[in-house]
């Protein structure tokens, strides 16, 4: 790079059409399209490298911290820290006017670097408000990528932190406040990693029990490495007040070879005791209003060997932050664990769901494990999905539940009166809050208690009414309401928050496998538009034009198949019809997928699943939907 780019920051308050925005803490914000994304519990960061390995470009979101006061104090704190302690910059960093927004002041400023016997630049943007200070990171050694930092950077929303944080904010002391599983995880993004592609990572995860044992886990993973680390530690531990010891019993690190070269254990190589760390640590539990996630924090006069180096997050000094469970924080894979997210040889203190019995109808695959440690089961009326102490069902089309009223809240209450309230005898805390917004959402929530077992859970009732029509009525069944809203985030008047997004992504787990003897017979799907023309001056009619188009599958013995496409379309009075027809066998590379000999000429795999309505099965075949006819 021959001379150093300055890029001036503006915060972009309007949202990019067709573009897909992601969240990390405080920052909303459009990434890349492509590229390789990295989330560890303090940076989100997405990686582009050319197919040369010659030029590469990184963007890292950091969260949040504390701020010193002043952006100009901000800046300087964020370029030593972030900057000065990787990076080898000798020059001070060339900047632009500080630029102030919606109660933000933004700072940015870049210096060159030597990388991999070359030139490369690093860009700082610092933005400083409401006593907080978040920060990007931009690394490039091309100018081909300045218009990607330009881009990511202008697609910038802030969230102002809340002013009174929602509670448990901090309550150190409390005896049962930190049972459960907390996890952790960093990594190395050093200069070559990036270059490389190259990435490790170091998870961390404590369990403590109610009868005052905890489980420490730790992994390493490293593609330059032969081996994956394993750390085991067990022991008890004791509360006084604020303060937690931990007294270990037994502690190992183990050298496993990987499977194929991959992520995954295979062999044990070698077994060595590690020395006892008793250590006394203060805690407390704090929460995070930007990523909505109640973290547990330790404190200690000085790093151990355990919890590795002090977490950079000045909120309390010297301290470590343990994530609760979530799909962005697994439980660690145990070797010879079949890869399911959520491990399972760790106890969790919430007593799991037992999913329930699948219904048997007619098809081979009732039952899927998702890789995030979802499950579903195929049920009457509804997919039960579960994970741990979770339980969600994913109602089918109901003509009593889903017809159309234009009274948002009227149309809510008779959905819970006919899918929820029959399976309940008392209800406590009910509060029917929908949204209102070009999609609307339906929410309602209660303590409620259960007819067949005389429990009280918290159920929450949703659904996105999307402009396609494709919402489905979730209800979400919980011990609390805390569970809830540590798996999926606190309510929100904003259509576009995050909660929404998770709660109606449930309805994709109403998915199943495919066999090859759930195809036999005919499979159609059928579509049909029109688009009216008026005269602008007369108001008259200026034609029709009409488009309708029918696809069939027809699976025969022997793995044989035949398909047709017809198509109709043009002006009324001028139809064009097409047909198009092929046949030959297919088979079935994995239970997602399906292969045809011949589609318009050449061999063909989509990907293929199943989902459930009530009494039948959708077959998806790469996407599209297709009805089973019962001739």
């Amino acid at each position: 790079m021959k001379q150093l780019f300055i890029l001036v920051v503006s915060l972009a308050v309007s949202i990019q059409l067709f573009a897909q925005k992601e969240k990390f803490d405080l920052v909303t914000y459009t990434p890349p399209a492509n590229w390789k994304k990295e989330a560890q519990q303090n940076v989100v960061s997405y990686t582009f490298m050319s197919k040369d390995k010659t030029t590469f470009c990184q963007l890292g979101v950091y969260r949040s911290t504390t701020s010193k006061g002043s952006i100009e104090l901000d800046f300087e704190s964020e370029w030593k820290d972030l900057v000065l302690k990787t990076y080898k910059v000798t020059t001070a960093p060339e900047g632009n006017e500080i630029v102030e927004a919606d109660g933000w002041k933004v700072k940015s400023g870049a210096s060159n670097f030597s990388f991999d016997g070359g030139t490369a630049m690093v860009l700082l943007t610092s933005m400083s408000g409401y006593n907080r200070v978040v920060s990007i990171i931009a690394l490039t050694n091309s100018q081909d990528y300045l218009k990607d930092i330009d881009a990511f950077l202008s697609s910038i929303d802030l969230e102002k932190p809340a002013e009174t944080p929602a509670p448990p904010v901090n309550n150190p002391g409390a005896d049962n406040s930190i049972m459960g599983t907390w996890t952790a995880t960093s990594s190395d993004n050093s200069n070559y990693r990036v270059k490389n592609g190259v990435m490790n990572y170091i998870m961390k995860q404590y369990t403590f029990n109610a009868d005052g044992t905890y489980i420490f886990v730790s992994k390493a993973f490293d593609p330059l490495m032969n081996n994956i680390i394993l750390g085991k530690e067990n022991g008890s531990f004791q509360i006084n007040g604020a303060s937690i010891t931990v007294s270990p019993k037994k502690s190992v690190l183990e050298a496993w070879s990987k499977k194929n070269g991959g992520d995954d254990f295979d062999k044990l190589l070698n077994s060595q005791p590690v020395a006892l760390e008793k250590v006394t640590y203060q805690f407390r539990k704090h929460y995070f209003s930007g990523i909505q996630e109640t973290d547990l924090v330790l404190q200690a006069d000085k790093p151990t060997k355990r919890d590795g180096p002090f977490s950079r997050n000045d909120s309390y000094p010297n301290a470590w932050y343990y994530s609760p469970l979530s799909k962005s924080h697994p439980l660690i894979e145990y070797p010879g664990q079949a890869k399911s997210g959520t491990g399972g040889q760790v106890p969790v203190v919430a007593p799991a769901v037992t999913p329930a019995v699948a219904k048997a109808d007619g098809f081979q695959y009732t039952t899927t494990n998702f890789d995030d440690g979802w499950t579903s089961t195929v049920q009457e009326d509804w997919v039960q999905v579960t994970k741990g102490a979770i339980k969600i069902l994913v109602h089918y089309p109901n003509k009593k539940s889903d017809e159309y009223n234009s009274d948002v809240m009227a149309g809510l209450k008779n959905a819970w009166n006919v899918l929820v309230a029959p399976r309940y005898s008392s209800a406590a805390n009910m509060v029917f809050k929908p949204v209102s917004s070009f999609e609307t959402i339906d929410f309602a929530e209660a303590d409620l208690t259960e007819m067949g077992t005389g429990k009280v859970v918290h159920v929450v009732f949703f659904k996105k009414n999307f402009s396609n029509g494709a919402g489905k009525y979730i209800e979400f069944i919980t011990p609390d309401k805390a569970t809830f809203e540590r798996e999926f985030g606190v309510y929100s008047t904003e259509s576009y928050a995050d909660i929404w997004t998770k709660m109606a992504n449930m309805a994709g787990y109403n998915k199943f496998a495919v066999a090859p003897s759930d195809l036999k017979g005919k499979w159609t799907n059928n579509f049909s538009g029109i688009t009216q023309y008026v005269n602008a001056y007369t108001g008259f009619s200026a034609g029709m034009d009409t488009h309708s188009s029918a696809q069939v599958y027809n699976f025969g013995p022997g793995a044989t198949y035949k398909w047709q496409l017809s198509v109709a379309s043009g002006f009324v009075g001028n139809i064009k019809f097409q047909n198009v027809k092929s046949e030959g066998k297919f088979s079935n590379p994995s239970i997602w997928q399906v292969h045809f000999s011949d589609l318009e000429g050449k061999p063909k795999t989509y990907n293929v699943s199943f989902s459930c309505i009530k009494g039948a099965r959708v077959l998806w075949i790469d996407g599209t939907a297709y009805g089973k006819d019962p001739s």
